[in-house]
Order: C-alpha cells, then sequence, then structure tokens
C-alpha cells in the first residue's frame, strides 16, 4: 500500500477514499471499519507529519498535497470509488477529485463534509496566532480532547501538525470553481459554528451531477458520535 494510504476495512465491490480534518489522521476513521459493509474497501489518506509519516516533513500547500494524494490513488483498484472529505479535508478531496477525473477516471460519489465550498474563504489566520489562541480554536470545534493539549509531549508533538495544517486550509484558494461530474452530498452537523446551511449549499455548485444535502446530530464533529444514521446514509449513497 503507498505510503499515503491506508487500508481501513478490505471489501469487493466498491472503495470509500476518507480524508482528515486539520490535526486529523488516518487512524481517525479506524473505527468506520465496524460500520461500513463488507462490500465497501475503506481507505484514509494519511498526510504526512503524522501516524507512519511522523518522520516526513508537513506540507503546508494543499494543492501539493492533493498532486501527491491523486498519484497515490492511482495505485488503487478500478472499482466504484467515492470521497469523503471533512473540513479541511473536504477541500482536500475536491481538489483530489479534480485532478481524479482530469486523469480520465470517474468518481461515484462525493461527500463533503462541515466545510465551506472551494470558492469561499474565511480569511482567517489562525496558523500565525500563538498555540494557546490554536489549541482555544481547536477546543471549541470539540474535535480534540482536552487531555492532548493537558500533556506537554502530546502538545509539543501536535500544535505543530494542526499549525501547519490551518497554514494549508487558511491560504488555499480558488478563483474559479471546477465542476465534478459526479453526485455530491454536503454533511452538515445541526449544531456546527463552523458553517452555516447556506454556506454548505453553495457546494451545489461543485458539481454538474446530482446535488444533496443532510443534517446530523452533533457539533462540528457529529461523526465523532459513530450514528448508525451517518452510514446508512453512506451505504445508501454508495450503493
Amino acid at each position: 500500500m503507498h505510503k499515503q494510504l491506508k487500508l481501513i476495512k478490505p471489501g469487493t465491490r466498491r472503495q470509500l477514499i476518507c480524508f482528515h480534518f486539520a490535526g486529523g489522521n488516518a487512524e481517525y476513521f479506524m473505527p468506520w471499519r465496524d460500520h461500513i459493509d463488507e462490500h465497501t474497501a475503506v481507505y484514509a489518506v494519511q498526510l504526512s507529519g503524522r501516524g507512519h509519516r511522523l518522520s516526513e516533513k508537513l506540507k503546508t500547500c494543499l494543492h501539493q498535497c492533493a498532486d501527491e494524494v491523486a498519484q497515490s490513488l492511482s495505485f488503487l483498484p478500478h472499482r466504484p470509488t467515492s470521497f469523503f472529505g471533512h473540513s479541511m479535508g473536504a477541500a482536500l478531496a475536491f481538489e483530489t477529485a479534480i485532478r481524479w477525473e482530469q486523469q480520465g477516471r470517474k468518481l461515484a460519489h462525493f461527500f463533503a463534509s462541515g466545510r465551506i465550498p472551494p470558492h469561499k474563504s474565511r480569511g482567517t489566520n489562525y496558523h500565525k496566532q500563538s498555540d494557546d489562541a490554536l489549541v482555544n480554536k481547536i477546543m471549541g470545534l470539540g474535535g480534540t480532547s482536552e487531555v492532548v493539549f493537558d500533556n506537554p509531549a502530546l502538545r509539543k508533538l501536535m500544535l505543530p501538525i494542526i499549525r501547519a495544517d490551518f497554514e494549508a486550509i487558511e491560504s488555499y484558494q480558488r478563483d474559479s470553481l471546477p465542476t465534478l461530474s459526479c453526485p455530491l452530498s454536503a454533511l452538515l452537523g445541526e449544531g456546527d459554528t463552523e458553517v452555516t446551511e447556506s454556506e454548505i449549499l453553495d457546494w451545489s455548485l461543485a458539481t454538474v451531477g446530482e446535488f444533496d444535502f443532510q443534517r446530523f446530530s452533533g457539533g462540528h464533529f457529529y461523526l465523532n458520535n459513530l450514528c448508525p444514521t451517518l452510514f446508512d446514509y453512506l451505504k445508501n449513497k454508495m450503493s
């Protein structure tokens, strides 16, 4: 398996590629192996500087990351493929999907979760702010346990990763919005304070295929709940 991809669960008919959020890693999706059906192989993207790639230099350009991930995906079997990206991962998944289609491969479905569409920007600069400001931002999102930042060793390990990922997503720009040809689903936690419903509905502009929108119980990290409703929704859209 290519170093940028981690096989979470083998399958036979189709494959789902998962893209992690800022500060995340491929291992976040490990619990998904118990919730996705036996016909779906689940892979997770592992960016440099974390997990089994901890010794590698962190990347701060989302377009460069997409180039590398798209290349690694060329090693996968030719079978129906869907992308799922959450938060920063949704932007990275989109850029990878554009490259995937430019290579002449079709995407079965694209899932954009908890992220404004690619042609919009928040204009934030958390990656330039103090460690405490960055930690407060992450803690406010609810995706990382405070135990991580209370532990000096873990804090020292995680902060450079988070800062690099924030630089990648905060510097990410798109002057124009290319469109995918596959169906696209926009997913949002009902209590998400990062993305509004009107903003995520603009993902409809990113495809010429069918579009639908689905809310789930929870906040920005609603998928932490491993809710059966989420997995039923994904399996239904991929089938």
